[in-house]
C-alpha cells in the first residue's frame, strides 16, 4: 500500500440531509449545492453558510437522482414513481413534469450545454428540453436502462442496457446502429473529446468502445475484483479512472489507447471505493469508499495519495464545485461534508 503523505482528518460536516445521500450537485455558479436523501426531501443548501434556500419534497416512494444544470438555475429530479421534475430554485412547485414510465425512473442527466435532460424508467427514455418540453422520445430498448451518458457537445446521447450501447442524435432523432456486447452493462461514460465510450459491467470488467464504430474492434479490460460502478474520465480523455475494487485502476487512453497496457493502481482504500470524481477541468480525482474515507490523488502523475480525509459514514457521491476549489462529499448517513483542496 503506498503511503501517504499526510495522516486523514476529519471532513467537516456541512449540511445533514437525514438520510443516504443519493446525489450531489452544485448549482451552475457555484453558490448553493443540491442535496437529495433516498427518503428525504430534495434540498439546496447555501455553499458559505450551509443554510437551507429550498427544499422540496421526495417523490413518492423515493429519490434516486437529483441534478442541477450546468449552465442554468434549473433543478432535475427522478425516483420511484417514474416521474421526472423539472425546477427553478425559487419555485415551490415543479416547472414541468412528466411520467417517463410505469417503473422506477432512475437514470438521469443533463446535457453538457444545459439545453437538454434525460430521464430512464425501465427500459423507457425521455428527452427534454430545459423548460421542460418533451423534445425525443426514443424506441424502447431491448432491457432495463442502467446507464446515460452525453457526449460533450450536448448533441448525441449513449444508454447502456443489458446487450450493449444505444446512441441517438437529439437534433434529428437518428439512432447509431447498437454497439452490442453480451454483458450486464451498469456505468457509462464518454470521453470528452468523443474518441471512446466506457462502460462498466456486472462481470467485473471494463467495455470500451473507440469512436466511430466498428464491429469486433471493442476492449474488454479484465481483472477487477468486483462490479465497476463508477467510472470517469479526466478532461483530457487521457485517463480513465474506475472503482471495482478497494483499488482504484487509471487506463491511459492516449495514443493507441488501453489495448494491450496495464493500468494504474491508485492503493490507499481499505474498504470498497464507492464513489468517484475527477475535477472537471484540474487533475485531481477523489474516490470515497464505504468506510468513510476519502482520498485525493493526481494520477496524471503519481499513484501516491495527495490527501486523506474522514467522512461522517460511508462515502455515497463526491461533487466537485463548478471552479473545482471545492469538493463535496455525500454520507449514507446524511451528513454533508465540503473538502476545499
Amino acid at each position: 500500500m503506498n503511503p501517504a503523505p499526510e495522516s486523514s482528518t476529519d471532513l467537516a460536516q456541512f449540511a445533514d440531509v437525514g438520510d443516504y445521500v443519493v446525489c450531489l450537485s452544485w448549482l451552475c455558479d457555484g453558490t448553493a449545492v443540491l442535496a437529495a436523501a433516498a427518503t428525504g426531501p430534495i434540498r439546496l443548501f447555501d455553499a458559505t453558510s450551509g443554510r437551507i434556500l429550498a427544499s422540496w419534497p421526495e417523490h413518492a416512494g423515493g429519490t434516486f437522482c437529483a441534478l442541477c444544470s450546468p449552465k442554468d438555475p434549473r433543478i432535475a429530479s427522478v425516483g420511484a414513481d417514474g416521474r421526472l421534475r423539472l425546477r427553478a430554485p425559487d419555485r415551490a412547485e415543479p416547472i414541468a413534469e412528466i411520467l417517463i414510465g410505469s417503473g422506477w425512473a432512475e437514470q438521469l442527466a443533463w446535457s453538457p450545454d444545459g439545453q437538454h435532460v434525460v430521464g430512464a424508467a425501465g427500459r423507457t427514455i425521455r428527452i427534454l428540453d430545459e423548460n421542460g418540453d418533451l423534445r425525443l422520445a426514443p424506441p424502447a430498448l431491448p432491457s432495463t436502462v442502467a446507464a446515460l451518458a452525453w457526449k460533450a457537445d450536448g448533441r448525441s446521447l449513449a444508454a447502456a442496457a443489458y446487450g450493449g450501447i444505444h446512441v441517438w442524435d437529439v437534433a434529428t432523432a437518428r439512432g447509431w446502429e447498437p454497439m452490442a456486447w453480451k454483458s450486464s452493462l451498469i456505468s457509462l461514460a464518454w470521453s470528452p473529446d468523443g474518441r471512446w465510450l466506457a462502460a462498466g459491467t456486472q462481470e467485473q470488467s471494463v467495455q470500451i468502445w473507440e469512436l466511430p464504430y466498428r464491429p469486433g474492434r471493442e476492449l474488454a479490460m479484465r481483472g477487477y475484483p468486483g462490479k465497476v460502478k463508477h467510472l470517469v474520465w479526466h478532461s483530457g480523455s487521457r485517463l480513465l479512472a474506475t472503482d471495482g475494487g478497494v483499488e482504484a485502476m487509471v487506463w491511459d487512453c492516449s495514443g493507441g489507447g488501453p489495448a494491450g497496457t496495464t493500468p494504474r493502481i491508485l492503493e490507499g482504500h481499505s474498504r470498497r471505493i464507492t464513489a468517484i470524481a475527477y475535477q472537471r477541468a484540474g487533475h485531481l480525482l477523489a474516490t470515497g469508499d464505504e468506510g468513510g474515507e476519502v482520498i485525493l490523488w493526481n494520477a496524471g502523475k503519481s499513484t501516491n495519495p495527495v490527501r486523506r480525509l474522514t467522512a461522517a459514514g460511508p462515502a455515497t457521491c463526491l461533487a466537485w464545485s463548478p471552479d473545482d476549489r471545492i469538493l463535496a462529499v455525500g454520507t449514507a448517513s446524511g451528513p454533508v461534508g465540503l473538502l476545499r483542496p
